[in-house]
């Protein structure tokens, strides 16, 4: 290969005139052997191999043609110099770097001069438009892979409306073999051309058209449908989107998705709905009061405005005549006569299926041999009918029928079918309900009759049933043991407590209910029963069992007494009869008492008397003044003496009959203390008796029985005192006043201190120390009567303190009665003298 000019080649041919900066080899081939001989070398640099070498070189050109090329180009060489044609051929060319370098070669012979023809080429670096077009055929390959790969069906249209181009899944889901099959046809009359209701579809109303006619995407259409190949519909969502080139329409692409799954999930879901809607309003109508006849009607209500019937009929069954009577109707025809108000078992269609056992079901009524009336369902448009017997395990309550003027879907009928085992379920429920509410009505009006007999009986009556139920309880009953009815006997008695003797609840299982449960009978048991209210009541019980004809358990029966008053008026005459020994012992203890107090001072004083009549007989000698002053002495004292016993005693008459009277007025309490102290010394001048405390108190009381309770402190202290001395100590505030009288005597044990307070009782033993036992009885009601108290604290051989607190101001001036033999809260063995010290 030799380097030339653009103007001719060294074989003398003439050569193409191409500029020296033109990205081409220029090369000839001479004789069989095509040998390159000659290149042009402007473009020889771009394959990396300087122009010497191509020079030097013949056989380069063709040693670095891609070896995948080189038979193609040389077998185009032989065709081109023996046919004298000119061709065109893409190959490769590798460059001294190993890179394939893509040429676009035109290759003519010509006429060498004055020897053979030679080829010539024109050869351009095409590479970057190679790669180019490479990259398109791959992005179309991808986008046709992806196209074959998803489920959508898509396909193309032009402004005509033909096929432009369809995936495979678009052939698939419309029933053709291939996507060929649809390239060229018109798409809307192929599979657009009808609506679901059967009418045509004109292409000027189609909405995917409408991307074609007025540029505008349509989607998520996805209440239409598209027809298969096979005529069948498919329904679909789609979007049409326009394919836009040059700034005008050029045609549309549409794709589809199959929603037949979808739609059936949602007619699933809307049968569900309905269903579980038809249920609730069903269940709704038989759970609401009302005859049987209502119940039926408002469940054939329900049917009919959920299905969309022509109308819904339920029959009833009459077991005893074995006739259906029409019970409810709804839709167009709403009364219940006519001759299919009573069908018998067997008769007409609606007895056969009560006959059968078996649903009667068709969606053609017009060839139905069981619809007799051909004319009627044919005038009123009757399509379809569902008949279901109403069974209960194989047993008829009735048959529920429903006529619709369209084909009833396979799950239409299977709501249908769950809704009349539910109304059947129903209508034996009513009808046991009814039943139970007859028997329930005979047994309350026999019940009425035994309570109207058992409420005449004037002993408590309680009736219970073998589950241990109370059922019947009469008013005496009630009032004796509280309202039970309706309890059980274990619940009852939690709240009615049975009680021993010592009040601590009996056992359940003890009572007499529980025993006669067990079959046990008690008779005459008295028993002590606390009530709900917590009232005690006494009551003497029968219980027995009862027993059904068979001998099996049917409950207990209890009679029960009051005898609550009976025992109280037992315990109340045995109270008087102990009264009444008491108060006799007291009496002749008292008459013993009195006779031997009264006598004591008695017997001195006669024999006084006795021996002054002797000394002033005639033959005695006068007695001297001493001696006479000495026996008046005694008389006196006698007198005196027998003056306080009656006085006592006038006392306690006084204040058995009406209590004492008080006469009030205004005095020093100390100055009256004082008074009386000094008295006492006087009479008893081996005792000597202090004052303590204030100087003054004024009070507002009765001064004379103030005085006659100091005057019986005072001797209680000297006579029991044993000589020693006693302590008189007065304390007062604002309001109150207290003295207390302390002597150090014999004392007084605690189980006598609030005795001593009652009439007739004494601490001290009679034979040692005189008295009725009545001061300390009187000075307590005096204490009483002005409002005040009285209390004592004392031990054996301790001596004893008694404390008197007394308002500033009599309390009363009223006689108060006698508090009877429990004595006043004011008498009291636990205290003492205290409080503040002494106000003005």
């Amino acid at each position: 290969m030799k380097e030339t000019t653009p103007e001719r080649s060294s074989s003398g041919l003439e050569g193409p005139a191409l500029p020296a900066a033109l990205q081409a080899l220029v090369w000839e081939v001479q004789g069989d052997a095509l040998d390159l001989r000659a290149a042009q070398a402007p473009a020889a640099e771009l394959f990396g191999h300087p122009a010497e070498r191509w020079a030097a070189d013949d056989g380069l050109f063709l040693r670095q043609q891609h070896p995948e090329d080189r038979p193609r180009l040389l077998a185009l060489l032989r065709r081109v110099l023996a046919e004298g044609s000119t061709e065109h051929i893409e190959h490769r060319l590798l460059a001294a770097d190993g890179r394939a370098v893509w040429l676009h070669s035109e290759i003519a012979r010509q006429q060498g001069r004055g020897g053979p023809p030679v080829v010539r080429g024109v050869s351009t670096d095409v590479t970057r438009a190679r790669r180019a077009e490479d990259a398109l055929r791959e992005a179309e390959a991808r986008a046709q892979a992806l196209l074959e790969s998803t489920e959508q069906g898509i396909y193309g249209i032009d402004r005509a409306g033909r096929c432009t181009f369809a995936n495979r899944a678009c052939a698939r889901l419309l029933g053709y073999g291939s996507a060929t099959e649809l390239v060229g046809r018109n798409m809307h009359q192929l599979i657009h051309h009808t609506r679901a209701d059967g009418t045509a579809l004109p292409e000027s109303s189609c909405p995917i058209h409408r991307a074609l006619r007025e540029g505008e995407e349509v989607a998520h259409i996805d209440s239409d449908l598209l027809w298969r190949a096979d005529g069948t519909s498919l329904p679909v969502e789609y979007w049409s989107r326009p394919i836009r080139e040059g700034g005008g329409l050029a045609g549309a692409i549409v794709t589809f998705v199959d929603i037949t799954e979808r739609r059936r999930s949602e007619q699933l879901l809307a049968m569900q709905a309905l269903t579980g809607a038809l249920r609730a309003e069903v269940a709704a109508a038989l759970s609401r009061p009302g005859t049987m006849r209502e119940i039926a009607q408002r469940c054939a209500e329900a049917i009919q405005g959920n299905l969309d019937a022509a109308f819904t009929r339920i029959w009833l069954l009459d077991e005893r005549e074995q006739v259906l009577e029409l019970g409810a109707s709804a839709g167009m025809y709403t009364h219940l006569h006519g001759r299919h108000s009573r069908v018998p078992v067997g008769h007409y269609k609606i007895g056969r299926i009560a006959q059968e056992l078996r649903p009667h079901l068709t969606n053609d009524v017009l060839s139905d041999p069981q619809v007799s009336d051909k004319e009627w369902a044919r005038r009123e448009g009757m399509v379809a009918f569902a008949g279901y017997p109403l069974l209960i395990e194989d047993r008829l309550v009735g048959v529920m029928a429903m006529f619709a003027r369209r084909p009833l879907r396979e799950e239409v009928l299977e709501v249908l079918a769950a809704i009349a085992d539910t109304i059947a379920q129903g209508i034996e429920r009513k009808r046991a309900e009814d039943a139970l509410q007859r028997s329930e009505a005979k047994r309350a009006a026999k019940h009425a009759v035994l309570r109207r007999l058992v409420g005449q009986c004037g002993d408590g009556i309680v009736m219970v049933d073998e589950h241990g139920v109370v059922h019947l309880m009469n008013p005496e009953a009630e009032q004796q043991l509280g309202s039970a009815t309706g309890l059980t006997v274990d619940a009852w008695t939690r709240t009615t407590a049975f009680l021993a003797p010592d009040g601590a609840p009996v056992p359940a299982e003890q009572t007499p209910l529980h025993r006669a449960l067990r079959g046990e009978k008690v008779e005459n048991a008295r028993w002590r029963v606390r009530r709900p209210d917590g009232s005690i009541r006494v009551l003497s019980a029968n219980a027995s069992p009862l027993r059904h004809a068979d001998g099996l358990p049917a409950g207990v029966v209890m009679n029960t007494r009051d005898e609550t008053e009976q025992l109280r008026l037992e315990q109340e005459r045995e109270r008087l009869l102990r009264s009444l020994k008491e108060a006799v012992q007291v009496r002749d203890e008292f008459l013993s008492l009195a006779s031997h107090e009264l006598r004591t001072p008695l017997t001195p004083l006669l024999l006084q008397v006795e021996s002054l009549r002797r000394m002033f007989q005639p033959g005695h000698e006068a007695p001297s003044k001493a001696r006479l002053d000495a026996k008046l002495s005694t008389i006196h004292r006698s007198v005196l003496r027998l003056r306080d016993l009656i006085d006592e005693l006038l006392d306690v008459s006084r204040i058995s009959a009406r209590g004492l009277p008080l006469h009030v007025e205004d005095f020093d309490l100390v100055a009256l203390l004082r008074e009386d102290i000094e008295r006492f010394e006087e009479s008893h001048p081996g005792t000597p008796v202090r004052l303590l405390g204030c100087p003054e108190v004024r009070v507002r009381a009765d001064r004379s029985r103030v005085e006659q309770i100091i005057t019986n402190l005072l001797s209680n202290a000297v006579k029991y005192g044993a000589g020693a001395p006693v302590d008189v100590r007065v304390e007062a505030d604002a309001e109150r006043v207290r003295f207390a009288v302390e002597d150090r005597g014999i004392g007084i044990a605690p189980s006598d201190q609030a005795r001593i307070f009652e009439r007739f009782q004494r601490a001290a033993s009679v034979m040692h120390y005189g008295g009725f036992g009545l001061g300390l009885w009187i000075v307590r009601r005096i204490v009483d009567q002005h409002g005040g108290s009285i209390t004592v604290q004392s031990a054996p051989g301790r001596g004893s303190t008694f404390t008197v607190d007394l308002p500033r101001t009599a309390a009363s001036t009223r006689a108060a009665p006698d508090p009877g033999p429990l004595g006043s809260p004011r008498a009291r063995g636990d205290g003492g003298a205290g409080g503040p010290s002494c106000p003005p």
